[in-house]
């Protein structure tokens, strides 16, 4: 008879995930890049599910102890460069995943996360009884305002991505890139590369500590694209 497998708590069930997750990295061939994208751990507005945009929220310790966890599972990758959003929360969570001290990111702030305007900071109730005029775009459990007031549409989002995207091969061809960033700015940049249209780009959630990796050939197109979840119960404080 088999001995009954000893229960495990949170923490254990982590380093364990870590233990056993393989982020595999295609070898490069002459001018082929690699980008890797993280979206950040977890913060008071992503647990509050309030509107967060660019209000510069550090993580809270239980997004760092998810970073942390994240590191375990992505040590060993190779890269050659993190770039971060300038917001804290992604800064911090770069330096925690790849061990790169934050002095030595680079910052770049055409990946911070969409400008939500009048909307940051508050709830959707909150949001709804403020300002009747906004209109949603439902996909599955997630609500996406098409016309924050003060903020910036998909469209002028999808745009500083293409901006973001240019920069970045223009500075980095053929290297392998680490980018922490946040959901709506990743969502339409992810789309971006993978030639979905702005709307369409928002079908595909992401979770903190999420890495999206994609392979891109020497004509700039996506050859693979893989993803990994580096923490195992980022789905506990799922988009809203």
């Amino acid at each position: 008879m088999l001995d009954p497998v000893p229960a495990m708590d949170a923490t254990e069930r982590s380093q364990v995930w870590a233990e056993v997750l393989l982020i595999d990295e295609p070898q490069l061939r002459r001018g082929e890049t690699l980008i890797l994208t993280v979206r950040h751990g977890l913060t008071e507005l992503n647990r509050d599910q309030r509107v967060g945009g660019q209000i510069d929220v550090p993580l809270l310790p239980e997004g760092r102890e998810q970073a942390e966890v994240a590191r375990q599972a992505f040590d060993g990758t190779a890269f050659d460069v993190v770039i971060s959003s300038p917001m804290e929360r992604a800064v911090e969570t770069a330096a925690i995943v790849t061990g790169v001290p934050s002095s030595e990111i680079e910052i770049e702030p055409l990946c911070t996360e969409r400008s939500f305007g009048q909307m940051e900071g508050l709830t959707r109730a909150e949001v709804e009884q403020r300002f009747t005029q906004i209109v949603y775009l439902h996909i599955g459990h997630i609500a996406y305002s098409l016309n924050p007031p003060g903020g910036e549409s998909f469209e002028d989002l999808r745009r500083r991505a293409q901006r973001f995207l240019e920069g970045l091969m223009s500075k980095h061809p053929g290297e392998r890139i680490v980018v922490t960033s946040h959901q709506n700015f990743l969502q339409q940049f992810h789309g971006l590369l993978l030639g979905r249209d702005p709307y369409d780009a928002l079908r595909t959630d992401l979770l903190n500590l999420e890495l999206n990796q994609f392979h891109l050939g020497s004509d700039r197109a996506v050859r693979a694209h893989r993803k990994f979840q580096l923490f195992p119960d980022a789905q506990k404080h799922a988009s809203f």
